[in-house]
C-alpha cells in the first residue's frame, strides 16, 4: 500500500509541467513575442522578427509558468505601410494548459484573439480577419496552418498588441502537496484498519 501512496504522490507532484508554448510568426512589418503572467505586462520576450515578412516566418519556444494564466502578447509594427498583418499558429507541448479557445494549437483568427492600440491589458477590441493563409500578397508560409487567418486591426500604421490567454489546467503545486497529503493520510488510516 506504501508503494501505492508514493505513486499517487509522485504523480499528483508531477502535474508542475514543464509546457513549452512554441509560436511560428510572420507580421508585416515587425513582431516580438513574449509570455506574461499578467495581462497588463508585456512578459518575456521568446520570439521576435527582425526582417520584414520576406526573411519567412520565425519559430520561437518557451517555458510557462505553471497553475497560472499565461498570456501570449504580440507586439506588432507596421512600418512600410498597407497590408499590415501577423500570420501564426501557436501550439502547447502537454495538456498542463489550454488556449483560451480550449484547444492546445492555436491558429490567427477573428474569433480568439483581441488587439489593443494602446498597450496589453487595456482598450481591447475584436480584432479584423483580412483573409486565409495563402490568400494575401505574402503567398503560404511553412509551419504554420492553411487555415491560420491574417489579422490585425483596423488601423494599418503602427504598434500593435494583441493578446490571448493560456489557461493552466493543472492545479497549482499548493493545491497538489495538500492532494497528496490527503492521498497519504487516507493510505495511512487504510493500514490501520
Amino acid at each position: 500500500m506504501r508503494g501505492v501512496g508514493l505513486f499517487v504522490f509522485a504523480a499528483l507532484a508531477s502535474g508542475a509541467f514543464a509546457t513549452q508554448l512554441t509560436l511560428t510568426m510572420v507580421a508585416d512589418d515587425f513582431f516580438e513575442a513574449y509570455v506574461s503572467t499578467d495581462d497588463s505586462v508585456q512578459g518575456t520576450l521568446f520570439n521576435k522578427q527582425t526582417g520584414t515578412w520576406q526573411a519567412g516566418a520565425q519559430t520561437g519556444s518557451i517555458t510557462l509558468t505553471p497553475g497560472v494564466t499565461n498570456y501570449l502578447h504580440i507586439q506588432a509594427r507596421d512600418v512600410f505601410g498597407a497590408p499590415s498583418m501577423i500570420l501564426g499558429q501557436a501550439t502547447l507541448s502537454d495538456g498542463g494548459f489550454l488556449f483560451g479557445n480550449g484547444t492546445d494549437t492555436l491558429l490567427t483568427n477573428g474569433a480568439d484573439w483581441k488587439v489593443s492600440l494602446t498597450g496589453f491589458g487595456s482598450n481591447y477590441q475584436p480584432v479584423v480577419d483580412l483573409g486565409k493563409h495563402g490568400t494575401m500578397v505574402w503567398g503560404s508560409f511553412s509551419g504554420i496552418s492553411s487555415d491560420a487567418r491574417h489579422i490585425w486591426s483596423n488601423q494599418t500604421a503602427g504598434e500593435q498588441y494583441f493578446s490571448i490567454p493560456i489557461r493552466s489546467v493543472v492545479p497549482e503545486p499548493a493545491t497538489m502537496a495538500v492532494l497528496a497529503a490527503g492521498v497519504a493520510g487516507l493510505v495511512r488510516r487504510r493500514k490501520k484498519a
